[in-house]
């Protein structure tokens, strides 16, 4: 069974990592608009679209906030708190003690 819990934690570090990849990819365009192009850019930013996108419209609510010139979405970053204190300080946690002990 702690292989199992195992499984989940790994799967859970990844999908938090995933979020990160796509909030960082979303600005890459305005880095340089050349990569908006690049086909490994675009492949990769359709999968974390496919992964990531289902979750974090969830807290799409959160209102854009205006930095300098730019609007910041916050979603990705409310999603990764909701992942960090339901995930790993309430979820984790009871998985934990259910299966390992």
């Amino acid at each position: 069974m702690e292989a199992l819990f195992n499984f989940i934690f790994a799967f859970y570090i990844i999908y938090t990592i995933c979020i990160l990849a796509w909030a960082l990819a979303s600005w890459l365009p305005m880095v340089s608009p050349a990569l908006a192009y690049n086909s490994t850019i675009v492949g990769i930013r359709r999968f974390l679209d496919s992964v990531v996108l289902p979750y974090v419209r969830l807290f799409r609510f959160v209102p854009p906030v205006r930095m300098g010139g730019a609007m910041v979405d916050l979603s990705a970053l409310v999603a990764i708190l909701a992942l960090q204190i339901v995930g790993g300080k309430i979820l984790l946690p009871l998985l934990h003690n259910a299966l390992v002990a």
